[in-house]
């Protein structure tokens, strides 16, 4: 599956003030990303899935990969999940008055630049979640292999 947090700011263009903080397959695994409404495009990661071919190219197979690889030992790994995932998504939040504040620059100059930077900015959020899904995968296979069963 997938889910959505929509935040809606009357005060702000349409483009900027409504972002969808957007998440794929298990909510507690997932990471939200924040897609704002003037993004053009989203990045391909968060357009391909096919649920009989796994792909690196899929946001969605790369978090359900994870919350597979969790149920080796879920209450060790959810702590490597959360001291990886965390920050990246806290950053999200963090960042957000500063990116609306250059998009609301742009804006007042030039609409479109301001979708551009938009897109720009959700598709790279996008690409950095899936990578970190990509180096947490390898960690949890290191760390939890049954060849290290009762260490």
């Amino acid at each position: 599956g997938y889910g959505m947090v929509a935040q809606l700011r009357d005060w702000l263009p349409d483009d900027i003030g409504g972002v969808y903080w957007f998440y794929v397959d298990n909510q507690y695994v997932s990471t939200y990303v924040p897609i704002y409404t003037g993004t053009q495009e989203i990045d391909p990661l968060y357009k391909n899935y096919d649920p009989d071919q796994y792909s690196d190219e899929s946001a969605r197979w790369a978090v359900d990969f994870v919350d597979n690889l969790l149920y080796l030992r879920w209450q060790d790994a959810v702590t490597d999940l959360q001291a990886i995932r965390d920050p990246l998504e806290r950053s999200f939040f963090n960042d957000q008055q500063e990116i609306e504040k250059v998009a609301l620059e742009k804006y007042k100059n030039n609409p479109e630049d301001a979708r551009r930077y938009l897109t720009e900015y959700t598709k790279q959020c996008m690409q950095n979640t899936v990578m970190m899904y990509h180096t947490l995968q390898k960690t949890l296979i290191s760390k939890y292999t049954n060849n290290k069963q009762g260490l």
